[in-house]
């Protein structure tokens, strides 16, 4: 098991989320860079979200989010019960793409969260089977389908 480390996301790491953000694997699920930044900069100060730099041997490579899944009104968590977590994440540092550090870092990132919460879920799109892959390698298992507030088809994923 490789050693990642997680802090908090600072103002200071803003533009290094905008370099990653505008990279082109990362733009796919995350458009609107500038939409993305205000948003995470709204959120810092939001105590129902926790927002990561995930770095490897001081290297920073991804970002994470983990929050209330009832915080935000999103529906496709609408059924989860009361202190689930739901999160996203993605891997901005195209060297440690392919690598498996997709699945080793949220599944410490996981062991972290699990010694608080009853459950965390995901909800990657449906036509994004790399994520769906890499939830699956790190324990996550089908739920259901469902439509999340922007219109899009999400399979929502949860781990037990």
């Amino acid at each position: 098991m490789r050693n990642y480390s997680f802090r908090p996301l600072t103002e200071a790491d803003l533009p290094l989320m905008r370099r990653w953000l505008d990279t082109a694997h990362v733009k796919v699920w995350w458009p609107a860079a500038d939409k993305q930044i205000a948003v995470m900069e709204k959120d810092m100060n939001n105590p129902a979200m926790n927002m990561w730099v995930v770095s490897l041997i001081n290297h920073p490579f991804a970002y994470l989010h983990d929050h209330d899944a009832r915080a935000f009104g999103m529906p496709q968590y609408g059924d989860l019960p009361q202190g689930a977590r739901a999160m996203a994440s993605f891997v901005g540092e195209n060297e440690f793409m392919g690598q498996g550090h997709s699945v080793g870092y949220i599944d410490a990132h996981i062991r972290r969260l699990r010694v608080k919460y009853p459950m965390v879920a995901v909800g990657p799109g449906t036509t994004d089977v790399q994520a769906i892959s890499n939830y699956r390698k790190a324990g996550f298992a089908n739920r259901r389908l469902a439509t999340a507030r922007d219109g899009r088809l999400v399979q929502v994923m949860t781990h037990l």
